[in-house]
C-alpha cells in the first residue's frame, strides 16, 4: 500500500464552544475542525450544507463553494466515525453513511476535479488525496484492531469496506480485504469478487489464488470454477507446488484416478525426473492403495533432492505405518501364554518396523527442525526403542517451543 500521509481528525482534547447563533461558514468549520472542536465542526457544517443561500447561486446552479462544503462535511462525518472519543462518536451513530453521501455531492458538483479544498495548520494547501488517504488508514486502523485484538470479523471487515471507499484501487488493502478479512468474516462472495478485482488490478499473491480456489471448492461446491482457477494460478506461479498438488487433492477427493494419473503422466513424459511430478505420482499411488510403489516413488524424489519435506513426511508416515499394524495387533492380544508368546514375536517385529521408519522421521526433523508433530513422531519411536538420551532431546526441544511435555 502506499504510504499515507497521517492527517488525523478526532483525537485532539475536546473543546466546548459557547451557544450562539450558527451561520454558514466553510471557513468556520474548517477552523473547528482544525482545532479539535469537532462537535463545533459539525454544527457549523450542518447549517452550512442546509443553507439554500449559501449553496445555491442566484441561477439555480451550485455555489462556488459548495462542493468544498461538502466535502469538508464528508471529512468532518468521518472524523466522527473513526473517533475514539465517545462525546464526539454520539454525535453521528452512523457518521460513515453522512460522510459517502457528502463525499458523493461534492465529486458531482466538482466538474473540474479540484485539487485541494482544505490546509493544513499554517495554511498550505493539502491534496485531497493526502485527505481521503489519512481517513483510509484510519479506517483501516480500526479494521486491525478489530481483527487483531477484538477478534471480531465482522466488524473488521466492515471497516475494511470503508478504507476501500476512499482507496479503491489500492491492491494492499483488496488484498487484505479478500484474502483475510473477508472470508474471516465468512463474506465468500464479497471474498472471491473482491479477489477478482484484486487480480485484475495486478495483484499476483499466491494466497489470493489459495483462498479463491478454497471458496469455489469448498464453499460454492464448484469443482470446475475452481479447476479454472488452478491453471490460470500456475500460469502466474509456474515454480509454485502448492496449485499442482491442490489440483491433485481435488481430482483424488473427487475419485478421478484416471484423471490424476493422465496429468501426473503427462508432466512426467516432459521430464522424467520432475520431482514435484513424482511427488504427485507417490501421491496418487498412495490413494490408491499402491504403498510400496509409493515408497519408491518418494524415495526417488528424495534422491533428487534430500531437502524435500514433504517427500520425506510421506516416507515417514508410511513407514510408521507400517509399525503401527504390529502395534494394534499387539494391543489386541490378551494376557494367556499363548498370546504372550505371540506378543514377544511381535514386539520383535515392532522394533525392526520402527527401525526402518526412524532414518525418514530424522530425515524430516533435519529439514524442519521446529516441526512439533515431527518432533511427537520421534518422541514415540525413541521411547519405544528405549533410547533414553535421544528423547530427552527432543523433550527439551519441544518444551523450549512452548510444548507442555512430561
Amino acid at each position: 500500500m502506499k504510504k499515507i500521509v497521517v492527517f488525523m481528525f478526532g483525537v485532539l482534547p475536546f473543546v466546548a464552544f459557547a451557544q450562539k447563533e450558527i451561520k454558514p461558514n466553510v471557513g468556520n468549520a474548517e477552523k473547528a475542525l482544525k482545532a479539535g472542536k469537532i462537535d463545533e465542526a459539525k454544527a457549523i457544517i450542518d447549517v452550512t450544507t442546509a443553507s439554500q443561500e449559501f449553496m445555491v447561486d442566484k441561477k439555480g446552479n451550485p455555489s462556488k463553494s459548495a462542493a468544498k462544503a461538502w466535502f469538508l462535511k464528508g471529512v468532518i462525518y468521518a472524523a466522527i466515525d473513526t473517533t475514539k472519543e465517545q462525546k464526539f462518536k454520539s454525535l453521528a451513530p452512523e457518521g460513515f453513511a453522512v460522510a459517502k453521501e457528502a463525499f458523493e455531492k461534492s465529486k458531482e458538483i466538482d466538474k473540474d476535479k479540484t485539487a485541494s479544498f482544505l490546509t493544513d495548520a499554517i495554511g498550505f494547501p493539502l491534496m485531497n488525496e493526502q485527505v481521503t488517504g489519512a481517513m483510509a488508514q484510519s479506517y483501516f486502523d480500526k479494521a486491525l484492531s478489530a481483527y487483531q485484538d477484538e477478534k471480531d470479523y465482522k466488524k473488521a471487515f466492515a471497516f475494511t469496506e470503508k478504507t476501500m471507499y476512499f482507496i479503491p484501487n489500492d491492491t494492499a488493502i483488496l488484498m487484505n480485504a479478500a484474502v483475510y478479512f473477508a472470508p474471516a468474516a465468512e463474506e465468500y462472495d464479497k471474498s472471491a469478487d473482491l479477489i477478482k478485482k484484486y487480480h485484475a488490478k495486478g495483484g499476483k499473491s499466491a494466497d489470493s489464488y489459495i483462498v479463491l480456489v478454497d471458496i469455489f471448492y469448498n464453499k460454492k461446491k464448484d469443482t470446475e470454477g475452481a479447476l479454472k482457477i488452478l491453471q490460470e494460478a500456475k500460469k502466474v506461479h509456474p515454480t509454485s507446488t502448492d496449485f499442482p498438488q491442490t489440483e491433485l487433492s481435488i481430482y483424488l477427493n473427487d475419485k478421478k484416478y484416471d484423471v490424476a494419473k493422465q496429468m501426473v503422466e503427462a508432466s512426467l513424459q516432459k521430464n522424467p525426473n520432475d520431482t514435484q511430478q513424482l511427488y504427485l505420482l507417490g501421491r496418487l499411488q498412495q490413494e490408491i492403495g499402491e504403498n510400496e510403489n509409493a515408497k519408491k516413488t518418494y524415495s526417488k524424489v528424495l534422491a533428487s533432492d534430500p531437502k524435500n519435506f514433504d517427500a520425506a513426511a510421506m516416507l515417514a508416515d508410511l513407514y510408521w505405518k507400517d509399525a503401527k499394524v504390529i502395534k494394534d495387533q499387539m494391543s489386541n492380544l490378551s494376557n494367556s501364554k499363548a498370546d504372550l508368546a505371540k506378543a514377544l514375536e511381535l514386539d520383535k517385529q515392532y522394533v525392526e518396523k520402527l527401525k526402518t521408519a526412524l532414518p525418514y522421521v530424522e530425515a524430516c526433523e533435519k529439514i524442519s527442525p521446529d516441526d512439533v508433530n515431527v518432533l511427537y513422531s520421534l518422541l514415540t519411536i525413541y521411547g519405544d526403542l528405549d533410547i533414553q538420551a535421544s528423547a530427552n532431546r527432543v523433550k527439551k526441544r519441544l518444551k523450549t517451543l512452548g510444548e507442555d511435555v512430561d
